[in-house]
């Protein structure tokens, strides 16, 4: 099967393939675990537009998010079953949620490292902002992948790609000040910006309502607070920042 034109025909904006052997020799995370036996990753990027990330209205970007994580979803589950029909193990990796929420991982390690394979396959490079940037889109992208025990022929990584010398458009942009340049990150700073009303906002949702009166009570259950946090229970996304997408000078529309 030729997995780049497949992926390509499904949908996929990027597509490429690193084995496990790359990965594990580069320091990229893949839990073998969850598939024994495999040897490749095909790792895939769905474009997102730069109109909906920059919109004044979060839920445009939030929506055109959710829209693309739907797309790798349906790609790499695609791409899984194709290739479980030619006879190899195969199975998407969450390019989101669900993931683990143990008291190691807490859901901040999955199962692959996207962004590291992406990289590797060829898709594109680490931006001065630590997210993936690729020729076409800039690091307006989502990424998934899929591990397999198919033997893929590696594609290769871009010899060539990084950012602008001396563009600092993400790290300017960041209202966190976050971004300290060349993929370093103040993940807390991050954090309270970009997950206001993801675990991080529902447990200091949960610690004002334990403590406040009958009152107080009533006004945090009909608060803006509450309808963020059960919108986001219904649709599976909580970010409210794509500064660092949206500013970024690389890429098109």
């Amino acid at each position: 099967m030729d997995i780049v034109g497949r992926g390509t025909d499904l949908g996929a904006d990027l597509v490429g393939v690193a084995t496990i052997a790359q990965c594990l020799d580069r320091g990229i995370s893949v839990d073998e675990g969850v598939l024994p036996g495999a040897r490749s990753v095909i790792s895939l990027a769905v474009s997102q537009r730069r109109a909906a990330l920059n919109s004044a209205d979060v839920a445009m970007a939030q929506y055109d998010t959710l829209h693309a994580y739907q797309e790798v979803a349906h790609i790499s589950h695609t791409l899984a079953r194709e290739l479980a029909a030619l006879g190899h193990d195969a199975m998407a990796v969450p390019a989101f949620i669900p993931l683990d929420m143990s008291d190691e991982r807490q859901g901040m390690i999955g199962a692959v490292d996207h962004r590291g394979a992406a990289v590797l396959a060829g898709l594109g490079w680490y931006g001065q902002s630590g997210l993936l940037v690729t020729e076409g889109f800039g690091p307006r992208v989502r990424l998934g992948s899929i591990l397999t025990t198919a033997e893929l022929l590696p594609t290769q990584p871009s010899a060539d790609g990084a950012c602008p010398a001396r563009c600092r458009a993400c790290v300017n942009s960041c209202p966190a000040r976050a971004l300290q340049g060349e993929g370093r990150i103040d993940k807390q700073s991050c954090g309270k910006v970009i997950f206001a009303y993801g675990l991080r906002g529902l447990l200091g949702f949960a610690r004002q309502l334990s403590a406040a009166d009958s009152r107080e009570r009533e006004n945090l259950l009909r608060s803006r607070a509450m309808r963020e946090l059960w919108q986001n229970f219904m649709s599976g996304v909580y970010y409210y920042c794509f500064r660092c997408q949206s500013s970024c000078p690389l890429g098109g529309a």
